[in-house]
């Protein structure tokens, strides 16, 4: 079920039961408004959210009631009745999900959380609850690709030096798409577990944010990862906080 608001990722997953939610820029509300709307449009129940609060960090968590989680990027969960959400406007939105048990998360991949370990951390996140990454389905979805992601010489040196490509002197093209890959499988997940959308957000000006694109005014996108429950009855309740 798509709508022209939204896009549903989930026939990219083994799992018949995971529904993943990616919106557009047509999609006007953010914040925990936008992913509350967004989770009923889609079908979630919108007291189910667990909404971490972003900081570029490494900080992966796993939750297993809804509410707000303060300074964290990555949200996992065993309990098939939470909904995990992320925003994000050029950064990587990472689904993953177990292709046969109750365990999925998302992680908000931003070029600082790549380069300094946050799949990584997702990873050790996983092997801690003891299950094996060779089950796992992962899908990179629209982000700012390698034709639009710059960077100098201050941070050039930061990167994996194969996924770099020099444009003119002093400015460095960087494929984090293919870099985060590379780190998935380094890490142990299986490659062709791992699918990358390779939509460009700051191309695709009518259909993404983008952040490099727009600055401090731009918007955000919201992902939504969860199970696919029956319908639900329900009244909106205030977010608590963990």
């Amino acid at each position: 079920m798509n709508s022209s608001q939204w896009v549903d990722l989930s026939n990219h997953f083994s799992n018949q039961n995971i529904k993943a939610i990616f919106s557009f820029k047509s999609f006007s509300t953010e914040g925990d408004l936008g992913r509350k709307s967004l989770a009923i449009a889609s079908g979630f129940n919108p007291n189910s959210l667990i909404i971490p609060k972003q900081t570029h960090s490494t900080n992966i968590k796993f939750i297993s009631g809804s509410g707000t989680v303060l300074d964290t990027d990555g949200i996992f969960s065993t309990n098939p009745e939470m909904v995990c959400s992320i925003q994000v406007a050029d950064c990587m939105p990472v689904y993953f999900s177990h292709k046969s048990e109750s365990i999925f998360g998302l992680v908000h991949v931003g070029w600082r959380g790549l380069v300094n370990g946050i799949l990584a951390q997702s990873a050790k996140r996983i092997k801690e609850k003891d299950f094996s990454l060779l089950d796992f389905d992962i899908l990179i979805g629209p982000s700012i690709q390698k034709c639009c992601f710059e960077v100098s010489d201050d941070v050039v040196d930061q990167f994996e030096s194969g996924f770099v490509e020099e444009k003119e002197a002093g400015k460095y093209q960087i494929n984090l798409q293919e870099m985060a890959i590379f780190e998935l499988k380094k890490l142990g997940f299986m490659k062709q577990n791992i699918l990358s959308l390779n939509e460009c957000t700051y191309c695709n000006y009518e259909k993404y944010h983008s952040y490099r694109r727009n600055g401090k005014k731009a918007g955000r996108m919201i992902g939504l990862l969860g199970y696919n429950l029956n319908s639900f009855s329900y009244i909106l309740t205030p977010l608590s906080k963990f």
